[in-house]
């Protein structure tokens, strides 16, 4: 799946950029969770719903160069799915901290249990060395102990 932040015709830059940005994060992340949820409602074993979580999670691509991708975590902060680094699925990330030291995965658990919304943190870019600003959007997947995110990261 690609979306793209930009209407035919229209320049984005600065803050309308941002704008659209916010609002594609919002409506992946919630789309997402809520068929997720719907999907979820009729799978009781822990095991297939993990697995559907993961191959749900895999192609979701978004914004023009693919950067944009969906995860899913627990309340407790493990990791079910995770549309940018595979490698962190089954690690439970409740302790970790960003660049900056912001324990930012407490941070979204804080942010689903609230019913959802932005924060800004640091996290690694796939492909990339080191840690950047990103911007996450975050919500409580409906029916579950589950949360779902997507971030932009900030040039």
């Amino acid at each position: 799946m690609l979306l793209q932040c930009v209407s035919p015709g229209a320049v984005l830059a600065g803050e309308n950029a941002g704008a659209c940005a916010r609002k594609v994060l919002q409506a992946v992340v919630h789309a997402s969770g809520a068929s997720l949820g719907e999907v979820l409602e009729s799978i009781p074993d822990e095991k297939e719903r993990t697995e559907l979580i993961q191959r749900f999670v895999q192609p979701v691509r978004f914004f023009q160069d693919e950067s944009g991708y969906i995860y899913v975590y627990t309340l407790e902060g493990l990791v079910v799915g995770h549309g940018g680094m595979k490698s962190l699925e089954g690690k439970n990330l409740i302790d970790h901290r960003d660049a900056r030291g912001t324990y930012d995965v407490r941070m979204a658990i804080e942010t689903a249990r609230k019913g959802g919304g932005f924060f800004e943190h640091y996290w690694q870019k796939p492909g990339k060395k080191g840690e950047f600003k990103k911007i996450t959007y975050i919500e409580p997947i409906p029916g579950t102990e589950y949360f779902i995110g997507a971030g932009v990261y900030i040039p």
